[in-house]
């Protein structure tokens, strides 16, 4: 309950920030992961890590040679986060997405294979949405891809613009139902 009630709060501090009431069910989980072929993954990029429901099955999937960085911008979720995951894997990042170049370029990393975002387009300012998906398009190594969990439709123009091949899955088990867009960079 502790949990739900933290998160409920970063909701009610920011909405538009959190862009959910709850978290995200093992429904959309199971969309996101069985998304990700994780013997070939090396580097995956998570942007929202909030309470750490998706980064918990991601870690529990990964290749021991995989590293997963975890974005959380709320510094009381991301102190949680980095409370609870212990992984020497995981980097739990208490910043902006719009930051992933300078902390995939301090460990050397050119290229990621997959990033997983539960970052609300919709309800972020434009120039905020727009270079977070620039930076994830241009991280991303040829061949990967960008996994997005969204409540509207409304954010499948906004991808379009980098991603041509996006595949759409509706989870209605989920509060509120939710979409899990798959983008392919070509």
């Amino acid at each position: 309950m502790k949990n739900n009630n933290l998160f409920f709060k970063a909701f009610i501090k920011n909405p538009r920030q959190v862009g959910a009431l709850k978290q995200t069910s093992n429904f959309v989980i199971k969309e996101i992961v069985k998304s990700i072929d994780f013997e070939k993954a090396r580097c995956l990029v998570e942007l929202g890590g909030g309470m750490g429901n998706i980064t918990k099955k991601i870690i529990n999937k990964m290749h021991p040679e995989c590293i997963l960085f975890c974005f959380e911008i709320d510094p009381i979720l991301a102190k949680h986060l980095a409370e609870k995951i212990q992984d020497n894997r995981v980097r739990i990042i208490s910043d902006s997405a719009e930051n992933i170049g300078k902390y995939l370029l301090q460990s050397n990393i050119e290229r990621v294979d997959y990033v997983i975002s539960t970052v609300p387009l919709t309800t972020i300012p434009y120039r905020k949405m727009k270079e977070i998906l620039k930076l994830s398009f241009q991280y991303l190594r040829g061949g990967g891809k960008y996994i997005q969990v969204q409540y509207s439709l409304l954010g499948r123009r906004y991808l379009r613009m980098l991603f041509p091949k996006i595949g759409v899955n509706f989870v209605f088990l989920n509060i509120p139902p939710a979409f899990v867009y798959i983008c392919v960079k070509n």
